[in-house]
């Protein structure tokens, strides 16, 4: 049973799921995740998929994917049964970022995934060497695009302020990906 809310309408699915003698193959398609699932971390390409299979989380059940196209809404209740909670918005382009980290923290439960991205500014190193990567450095450092300088020590900082640990960190086509698990409940706003 899942609950799907789309703003303006909110509708109860039941669907059973059958596990083939291929575990790797079900009726919900890629992974066995819901074909919407499957839709939104597509929106940003393959790397969410094979970053989630590494964990060993493509077969994760109570999974809510916050995408970073459309708006969904949940309320607390929702979000207090998620076992892996999985943000496609950079958290570079997110502009109240503890703010958001503290909410998360607040409402999701003890032990919960936070699965997200973010592109980390000091690994454009080579910056010299490729133009097009000066330039998006350039841009980023005038904060033409409204982005955050991130970088894996502050992403860090800020995850555990917000109480969450961070469990893995991967890099790949220039993106950072992690793995942050809900630890505690007493969080403290950042100072900037």
């Amino acid at each position: 049973m899942a609950t799907v809310s789309i703003p303006g309408k909110e509708a109860t699915v039941s669907e059973t799921k059958t596990i083939h003698s291929d575990s790797r193959k079900s009726t919900h398609g890629v992974s066995g995740f819901f074909p919407a699932i499957v839709n939104m971390i597509a929106e940003d390409g393959g790397s969410f998929f094979s970053y989630l299979k590494e964990l060993g989380l493509d077969r994760e059940n109570n999974l809510v994917v916050l995408s970073s196209r459309h708006h969904y809404f949940y309320d607390e209740d929702e979000l207090k049964r998620v076992k892996t909670l999985i943000n496609l918005k950079k958290l570079n382009q997110i502009k109240y970022l503890d703010e958001f980290l503290c909410s998360l923290s607040q409402i999701l439960p003890e032990n919960t995934r936070f699965l997200g991205c973010f592109i980390d500014s000091s690994s454009m190193g080579d910056a010299l060497l490729h133009p097009i990567k000066l330039l998006k450095q350039t841009v980023v450092r005038l904060d033409l695009l409204g982005e955050r300088i991130l970088s894996r020590k502050k992403v860090t900082e800020i995850m555990e302020s917000a109480g969450f640990g961070i469990d893995n960190m991967t890099e790949r086509n220039g993106i950072t990906y992690f793995c942050a698990i809900s630890k505690n409940r007493s969080v403290r706003l950042r100072r900037a």
